[in-house]
């Protein structure tokens, strides 16, 4: 903070303490805290209290006013906290018994003010600020405030119970890092060594209450310690939380069952695992084998996302998310028995069945995306278990049925249709299933034939196809079952009704196409089919979505068209797509499609092959989509450009190591075609841009140009020349110039405005090189880089707003009078 803020800090701290005025919003006063944060780091190791003597007067003030506001007081113990975290800081609040008035409440005047939550936060949230040096924990310790934080850690106020946690967890580290350990004194702090075994007693205390509000809180705090805090602290926790936890397991309270996990969750990923007295996975076994079953899957979907589970705890929590598979997709009688004990009650009410199943599938998918290697069970058992699931949600009823209530609740569930999707897609990782992709490819392509199927099962269906055909591609039957299956069901959906499955029918076939990239069986069938027909219809769409992704579906299957830089078929289709793609970026009135021009745009520019028709449209792209009226448009037109100016310039021998007069040619030659396709004209228009970002990628562009033409050894700086009249930014670079000139008192501007305005009409022409000393890029550049709000967020523009106000408000009392 410069010396001029802290000019206007004595009048803040008045106009701050004076309860007559209104207390500024929260986020000026905790901006203002966030500035005193940074102070430490600038101040050279002054104090800030010793440099700014009026915040001790402040402090006082608050105190002892009768009618300070809860908001101002917060601020106020926020502040002390902060002022206290420099020990230098911390002994001049001391010597002037500041701290004991502000956090033992003692020389608070308001009594009842501790009532609003925001004090007490603000409380919590002083002493947390303040815990940075061994002094700090020293007072807590001493003024016995451990009792007051354990006290708010069960606070009816979510905020302040959490933040008392957090000072707990703070101290419990503070207490074993190494300048307490170390230190001489130690010994000498009799409220230190009772410190650890208060706030544990307080844990097992929670945990062993009969009120569940306490045991939560409790649960809470010990998977806190146990994720946060080093040795020994957590041995020492654990050792005596270890009876109290496994009597609420042994309990089975289903509630419970999720801050359970929490904590051995944390507990696996400590040493305590591997310590066999400390029990942890017979605590895992024993929530797994005790309670109903929905707790017990509860707790297996749980186990089987943990980080070093135990194989032998994965296996048992496994066959549990396995389990209600079987028991609705096969005919055994095993699986009838075990539907009898165990599942009964789950599947026979509609909504335990559905939770049931979905647990179960997401837990199948999650094991599958880690590609999780199954032992003594079969992959294909489980994939046609999911199959057969799909079928019977899509209304196949097997011949014998084992529990009908279960049936009726799956048919035309679209819950259960997705979550099975997404994990028959996920199980396409195993190669033990590819003696069963015909089957999965069969009911995958059941779903996306059928009308009954929701607008968000088909995309599910959609993606999972992708990711079957991606690892299929080998078989011989699937170019046959994509032409004479999948391709009349495609040109079907792109004539549904509703415009998400259009949509989703078109990112489709762009996935499919991608994953097949190379295949010339696919790209051939996909032009004899006519889908490459359907896809130019679809640039038409009445909806911007379902066009945007028309135009990157065209965009795919025109590259996919190329085969070592030649069109399979001839260089119609692709003169049609680039007349239609032009005008949508001439005409579309939706951003979405003219961004999806211009991206498609240069994804084809950025080939080993280049797209030599494409070359003919550049200039035309480049003119509109930097005009364009929407922002991102403009980005991604800067996007095209830097490709274009990487492919033009590197193809320029010009950057060898020795520069001679055929290198400089070949950079003249690159930058004049650069300048035909009109990038010069773009780079210097969004430089002067409304848009902050395309500003910024200009100038990041244009700073690359500047350093390449600089570093060319005798480069003739005169060679290139741009026209500067009619044009936005030329307006700009004329009064830099003009500017320049006066600054340097040159005779063409020392007669006013009149000359100058001659002045403006007689540049016409500038080279690029003087335009690119002229602009100051670097400056440019830092100042594009600040936020937008970087001034009225400064502390000056925050402080001069509280003193605004406080004027303000002391007028209007005039006023009123």
């Amino acid at each position: 903070m410069d010396s001029d803020y802290f000019s206007l800090l004595p009048a803040v701290c008045v106009a701050l303490a004076d309860p007559k005025q209104s207390p500024p919003d929260d986020t000026s006063l905790e901006k203002l805290l966030d500035w005193f944060k940074e102070l430490p780091s600038q101040s050279n190791g002054e104090c800030l209290v010793q440099q700014q003597p009026c915040l001790l007067d402040f402090i006082s003030s608050v105190l002892k006013c009768k009618t300070t506001d809860p908001a101002i007081l917060s601020f106020t113990l926020k502040l002390t906290g902060l002022l206290a975290a420099t020990k230098k800081g911390f002994r001049l609040l001391e010597k002037a018994d500041l701290l004991v008035c502000v956090f033992e409440r003692e020389g608070w005047c308001v009594r009842d003010i501790w009532e609003d939550a925001s004090v007490r936060s603000g409380w919590l949230q002083g002493l947390l600020n303040m815990l940075k040096h061994q002094q700090a924990l020293e007072f807590i310790c001493e003024k016995v405030l451990i009792k007051v934080i354990l006290h708010l850690q069960n606070d009816r106020s979510l905020f302040v119970s959490s933040l008392a946690k957090l000072v707990l967890v703070h101290i419990l580290n503070l207490l074993t890092s190494s300048e307490i350990t170390n230190s001489s004194d130690a010994s000498m702090s009799p409220g230190w060594v009772s410190v650890t075994s208060e706030i544990n007693g307080a844990v097992v205390e929670s945990l062993n209450s009969e009120e569940h509000p306490l045991v939560l809180q409790g649960l809470r705090l010990l998977s806190l310690v146990l994720s946060q805090c080093g040795e020994p602290v957590r041995s020492m926790l654990w050792k005596d939380v270890l009876g109290p936890l496994e009597i609420l397991i042994n309990r089975g309270s289903e509630s419970l069952t999720q801050p359970l996990m929490t904590v051995l969750q944390a507990a696996v990923k400590t040493s305590l695992l591997s310590q066999s007295e400390c029990k942890v996975e017979e605590l895992l076994e024993s929530i797994l084998g005790s309670g109903n079953g929905k707790e017990r899957f509860q707790c297996a979907a749980l186990i089987i996302k943990m980080e070093n589970c135990p194989e032998a705890l994965m296996r048992k929590a496994i066959n549990i998310i396995l389990h209600p598979l079987p028991c609705v997709s096969t005919q055994s009688q095993d699986s009838a028995k075990e539907i009898n004990v165990v599942l009964e009650e789950q599947l026979s009410q509609k909504a335990s069945c559905i939770s049931l199943l979905m647990q179960s599938l997401s837990g199948i998918e999650d094991l599958a995306h880690n590609k999780y290697i199954f032992k003594n069970i079969s992959i294909r058992s489980v994939t046609s278990s999911v199959m057969v699931l799909l079928k019977i949600c899509s209304g196949h009823c097997p011949s014998s049925t084992l529990h009908i209530n279960a049936f009726t609740h799956m048919i035309g569930c679209f819950k259960v249709q997705r979550c099975g999707l997404d994990t028959l897609g996920a199980l396409s990782v195993y190669e033990e299933n590819m003696d069963i992709r015909q089957e999965v490819l069969a009911v995958l392509l059941e779903y996306l034939q059928s009308p009954d199927s929701h607008a968000t099962v088909l995309k599910k269906a959609f993606l999972a196809t992708v990711r079957w055909i991606g690892v299929c591609s080998p078989f011989p039957d699937l170019l046959q079952f994509i032409s004479h299956d999948l391709f009349p069901v495609l040109e079907k959906r792109m004539c549904d009704l509703r415009w998400e499955v259009r949509d989703s029918t078109l990112e489709f076939i762009t996935h499919l196409t991608t994953a097949l990239y190379g295949n010339s069986g696919y790209t051939e069938a996909l032009h004899t089919s006519g889908m490459v027909s359907v896809l130019l219809s679809s640039l038409a769409d009445v909806e911007g979505y379902v066009r945007a992704s028309a135009v990157i579906a065209v965009g795919e299957a025109i590259t996919s068209s190329f085969q070592q830089g030649e069109l399979i078929n001839n260089t119609n289709l692709l003169v049609k797509a680039l007349t239609q793609l032009m005008t949508i970026l001439s005409e579309d009135t939706e951003g979405f499609p003219r961004r999806a021009v211009v991206k498609v745009f240069t994804s084809w520019l950025k080939r080993p092959h280049p797209i030599t028709a494409l070359d003919q449209s550049l200039s035309a792209a480049l003119s509109l989509g930097g005009n364009d009226f929407d922002w991102e448009v403009k980005m991604h037109t800067l996007e095209l450009a830097e490709v274009l100016m990487e492919k033009t310039l590197t193809c320029c021998p010009y950057t060898v190591q020795i520069y001679g007069s055929s290198e400089k040619t070949h950079l003249t030659q690159a930058l004049s075609k650069l300048k035909e396709y009109g990038l010069f004209d773009l780079l210097f228009n969004s430089l002067f841009d409304c848009d902050r970002p395309v500003c910024e990628k200009a100038c990041s562009l244009l700073l690359k140009l500047r350093t390449l033409i600089f570093e060319t050894a005798d480069f003739d700086q005169g060679v290139l020349v741009l026209a500067v009249c009619g044009s936005r930014w030329g307006d700009e670079v004329q009064s830099i110039h003009l500017n320049k000139l006066h600054a340097e008192g040159s005779p063409c501007v020392a007669n006013g405005l009149n000359a100058s305005v001659q002045r403006m009409d007689a540049i016409k022409d500038m080279s690029l090189t003087r335009i690119l000393q002229l602009l100051d890029l670097n400056e440019m550049q830092r100042t594009l880089s600040l936020s937008s709000d970087h001034v009225i967020n400064s502390p000056r523009s925050l402080m001069e707003d509280i003193l605004t106000a406080a004027q303000q408000s002391e007028e209007n009392i005039v006023d009123c009078y």
